[in-house]
């Protein structure tokens, strides 16, 4: 069986795309017919084309919510006793997201070519976790694929939802800020340029609106440069953490930041935790699970203490021991996995962990978002105040002459 892509229009006149599989081009124009679709373009679709054109739809942001999905549906499909090959078929022929149907394109070609599907999968790192595709290979040597997909269809859920409840309470603070902007603009573009201009001859001003002239009128004339230089700074900024040293400097930064540097920690330990539960539990061996969850931390110090950890591990440490001197690791994390090495449940005192520091860091998260919103008015508030005061000041005084 070959695989056509096509381009052509369904019974109601709607222009459709998409790919077909049949034994040649008149196998596939019969399909296609018997499916009302009148094709204009008919082609033979090469795995090596349709991997590029993946690779250029993927500049396209796939979302977490699609990928979800996806992983969920297949695990349905292999749950029913469908074969892989048949159910990537079924699930790129219905994807309506172009990105993640290049994608599907290409995973089933490769499939079909003979590639093991974790094989298949390590092609598209932008779309499939490191953690995804090493349970996917588990799955596979166990012959239990359907339930690993399971497994991490309710992690990729889980994630979504975290995700999700903080871009929810992150719109107020948002708004918030976006209003205050505007404000703040309007005020020195128009309004104080206009009132100000009144008192521009007099030398006794106020030091505050005399301040304030100053700003609106550098603001004025120079935002263009402000604007460039921010830009540069950012990019600069960016372009700096990419680098090795940049980004250890970051990173190592972000864990001692007042509250953000602890909220970090917990939520490294909650991914760790949580990562490290699923591949356990679907028979990964330890030094594979502490190598995949290395990579999930995002952060480069953190991965460097588990690299330290899987250097004792494979010297024949136990792994709490192995922990204990990493500082960012609370003792009763340590604690509890020693627990589990000791008495043989190492996945259930990782699934423990990772559950009381989602928890903690859940509500961590929406205490600092509940803060975040009053502060922001607050400062909003001082910050027109300031200005509203530049702009009476020398009325009042001009008030007091005249009397």
């Amino acid at each position: 069986m070959t695989n056509f892509e096509y381009k052509g229009f369904d019974g109601g006149g709607r222009g459709v795309s998409g790919t077909i599989e049949a034994a040649n081009e008149n196998g596939a124009l019969e399909r296609l017919g018997a499916d009302g679709i009148t094709p204009v373009a008919l082609a033979e679709a090469h795995p090596e084309e349709r991997a590029s054109a993946a690779r250029g739809l993927l500049r396209r942001r796939i979302p977490m919510a699609t990928r979800t999905m996806f992983v969920r549906e297949l695990a349905t499909f292999i749950h029913a006793d469908i074969p892989l090959l048949e159910a990537l078929g079924v699930l790129r022929r219905q994807e309506a997201n172009p990105a993640l149907q290049a994608v599907l394109n290409d995973l089933h070609d490769r499939v079909q070519g003979g590639e093991s599907f974790s094989r298949a999968l390590t092609v598209h790192p932008r779309v499939f976790s490191p953690l995804l595709i090493n349970m996917v290979r588990v799955g596979e040597t166990g012959g239990l694929l359907g339930p690993v997909l399971d497994q991490m269809a309710v992690w990729m859920e889980h994630e979504e939802e975290v995700r999700g409840e903080i871009q929810g309470a992150l719109a107020y603070p948002l708004m918030i800020v976006t209003l205050g902007a505007v404000t703040v603009a309007v005020l020195f573009s128009f309004v104080l340029p206009r009132i100000t201009s009144v008192f521009a001859g007099e030398v006794n001003l106020p030091l505050l609106t005399r301040a304030l002239m100053g700003l609106a009128a550098f603001m004025g004339r120079w935002w263009w440069l402000v604007a460039l230089l921010a830009a540069g700074a950012a990019v600069g900024l960016r372009q700096g953490i990419r680098t090795a040293r940049g980004r250890s400097f970051y990173d190592r930064a972000s864990l001692r930041v007042p509250v953000f540097g602890a909220l970090t920690r917990k939520a490294a330990v909650a991914r760790l935790a949580r990562a490290g539960a699923a591949l356990l539990a679907s028979g990964v061996p330890l030094l594979e699970t502490l190598r995949v969850v290395r990579g999930l931390l995002g952060n480069a110090v953190l991965a460097a203490a588990i690299d330290e950890a899987i250097g004792k591990v494979t010297r024949g440490i136990s792994l709490a021991r192995a922990l204990e001197e990493s500082a960012w690791l609370p003792p009763s994390v340590v604690h509890l996995l020693g627990v589990g090495e000791r008495t043989g449940r190492l996945a259930e005192m990782f699934e423990r962990v990772a559950q009381t520091f989602e928890r903690q860091t859940r509500n961590q998260i929406k205490v600092m978002l509940n803060l975040l919103s009053p502060l922001l008015i607050i400062a909003l508030a001082v910050v027109v105040a300031v200005i509203a005061i530049a702009i009476l000041l020398p009325i009042f005084r001009l008030n007091s002459m005249v009397r």
